[in-house]
């Protein structure tokens, strides 16, 4: 009974922060503090101070990683089906390399650089290491995606690297992890079980996510829906996607991925419509991973650091392994080297990677395989993250504007008007016309 109350009134206390942070979240954003690094560190604080809740409080590994997956599951799903693709056809050669060339050069070379400073770790690790940090999270850089000073195609290109390249990068993730568990390469077994899982979940993701596009549109012709019931089913589908992949021994957020790129196929402003409250729900599911990343990172990864060579890698990953690849991605495009620079720093590390993270800590501790470096890695690298980029983006955002209002009108950075897509949860603008 007593821990009961214990978990009531923790739950109830995260409740009326997640409130308290909606109230003033607007005057945050002004001041550069993001819902992750807010609720980063109250988690640091509660597992810091021992009050409250205590990491020995929190659910199982297994519950934790459910969690994790899930709420990865709807930000894919939302993330691929509002992706707009028709309006950013003048932007799709430079995405394309953004994802096609500089994400797998950031993984090659965050790989190597994990073989480099931890000498005695496996290839596997070393990729699940490099393949972990590979992605970007815009919702870190927002006070740049929505600074309408810096020119629109800049922003276009952030907002859609980081809108795919989580999903792009999830399988290496299920190979990885595969590789680390079970060491020989020369196995097969291991890579063509992770292969199978893939396929089941890009079959069922797809088609979960293509029919309930087809089903909505139908429904919508014979006006038996509304606007809520379509958002109701919205969220429906995206689990649906998620939990039969699982239940057929798929990747589920995989699956959400593939469901989201079905089931955008279409008029994008009723999608976003209907995608709005499944935006809500992986918010929600958000800061409660940001919580736990709180938790966990400070007793057992940042205050405990024994290696200084972690610390190495992360500042080496925020900068030369992001940074470079962009850099060689973005050579003959046109764009100015201050262009360049600005696009590459702003790859911040967030909620992907902390989910897998958490998947794979939990999946090597199921098989009783050591995660090395891996925890304090990601850990510090998000943490630095976190800081860095929220705390540079309207500085640097602002510094940026100036520049590029003196580049030529015709110079690439300023081709096409179109505003990158901005999600309804997003507590970036004031609007106070409704209550």
């Amino acid at each position: 009974m007593e821990l009961a109350n214990d978990l009531d009134l923790a739950v109830g206390l995260l409740a009326l922060l997640v409130a308290a942070y909606a109230i003033v979240a607007v005057r945050l954003a002004r001041w550069s503090v993001s819902a992750a690094f807010s609720f980063m560190l109250i988690g640091a604080i509660i597992g810091g101070l021992g009050v409250g809740i205590t990491v020995d409080d929190l659910p199982t590994p297994d519950t934790l990683s459910t969690l994790a997956e899930v709420t990865l599951a709807l930000v894919l799903f939302a993330a691929a089906s509002t992706i707009r693709l028709k309006r950013l056809e003048v932007d799709s050669h430079l995405v394309g390399r953004l994802l096609g060339i500089g994400l797998p050069l950031t993984l090659v070379l965050g790989t190597l650089v994990a073989l480099g400073l931890f000498p005695g770790i496996s290839f596997g690790l070393a990729l699940l290491i490099g393949a972990t940090l590979a992605p970007t999270d815009a919702d870190l850089g927002q006070q740049v995606i929505t600074n309408t000073s810096v020119p629109a195609r800049v922003r276009r290109m952030l907002n859609v690297e980081s809108g795919l390249n989580d999903g792009i990068v999830a399988p290496v993730i299920t190979i990885a992890i595969a590789l680390t568990v079970f060491g020989d390469v020369n196995d097969m077994n291991p890579i063509i079980d992770a292969i199978v899982e893939l396929t089941v979940a890009v079959i069922v993701g797809a088609a979960v996510g293509g029919a309930g596009r087809w089903l909505l549109i139908r429904a919508d012709l014979r006006k038996s829906t509304s606007r809520s019931s379509r958002q109701l089913a919205t969220l429906a589908i995206a689990f649906g996607a998620y939990f039969i992949a699982s239940g057929l021994d798929g990747s589920g957020f995989i699956a959400a991925f593939a469901a989201g790129l079905a089931f955008g196929m279409g008029h994008k402003e009723r999608v976003e419509s209907a995608v709005a409250f499944t935006e809500a729900q992986a918010t929600l599911l958000s800061i409660l991973v940001w919580l736990i990343f709180g938790l966990i990172v400070f007793g057992e990864h940042v205050l405990g650091l024994d290696d200084p060579m972690v610390l190495v890698y992360a500042a080496l990953s925020l900068t030369v392994v992001r940074m470079l690849p962009v850099a060689l991605a973005l050579l003959g495009s046109g764009f100015d080297r201050v262009s360049v620079l600005f696009i590459a720093w702003f790859g911040p590390r967030g909620l992907a990677s902390v989910v897998f993270v958490l998947l794979a800590l939990e999946s090597l501790r199921h098989h009783g395989v050591e995660s090395g470096p891996l925890g304090s890695v990601v850990a510090w690298t998000v943490v630095l993250s976190v800081v860095l980029h929220g705390f540079s983006a309207m500085p640097l955002a602002a510094w940026y504007s100036r520049f590029a209002a003196r580049l030529p009108q015709d110079s690439p950075e300023h081709v096409g008007e179109a505003e990158p897509r901005r999600a309804a949860w997003r507590f970036q603008h004031r609007d106070s016309s409704r209550i």
